[in-house]
């Protein structure tokens, strides 16, 4: 009796350890920062100019770009590691509405956001949730349509830093 319930402790500890180290992944994987080849304004321009390309896959920004930045400074609050922020708003309705149509709920995430940031070490990075780490919690309709996304953004990607 003894031994069957240190193997069940054991069992439940490993079990649950392993739970925490997937946690873990996911909270520090969850989202990416993109290093950018190029400058702040040379990235946010290559945005602005490749999202574009792809409309006749159903991409395109459902609203205009968020100078996130000029919220701090209007209210006088300080992000010392950051000196440039605008975000974009990238969506592809057709694969949202697939999406939404599958779990209402899901609206609480879209359209995807892309955060370009210049920070003081004069580098210019992009951050983004990891649709493809999120896409492994979801089955069916749902983790096809962010493995499509996932693909289309790395599509994406790829032109906006050539």
């Amino acid at each position: 009796m003894s031994k069957t319930l240190s193997f069940l402790g054991g069992l439940v500890a490993g079990v649950g350890g392993v739970g925490v180290a997937g946690m873990k992944l996911f909270q520090t994987q969850m989202v990416k920062e993109i290093e950018s080849p190029k400058s702040f304004e040379e990235t946010c321009e290559a945005i602005e100019r490749v999202i574009p390309e792809f409309a006749s896959e159903g991409w395109g920004f459902p609203f205009d770009k968020w100078n996130f930045y000029k919220v701090f400074e209007d209210r006088n609050i300080d992000v010392p590691n950051i000196r440039k922020l605008t975000v974009y708003f990238v969506c592809n309705a057709k694969l949202a509405a697939k999406v939404i149509n599958t779990n209402n709920a899901m609206a609480g995430i879209m359209p995807c956001s892309w955060a370009v940031m210049e920070k003081t070490d004069g580098k210019t990075y992009i951050a983004k949730m990891n649709i493809g780490l999120m896409a492994k919690i979801f089955t069916g309709t749902i983790k096809e349509a962010m493995e499509k996304v996932e693909a289309d953004e790395k599509r994406m990607f790829e032109r906006i830093f050539s």
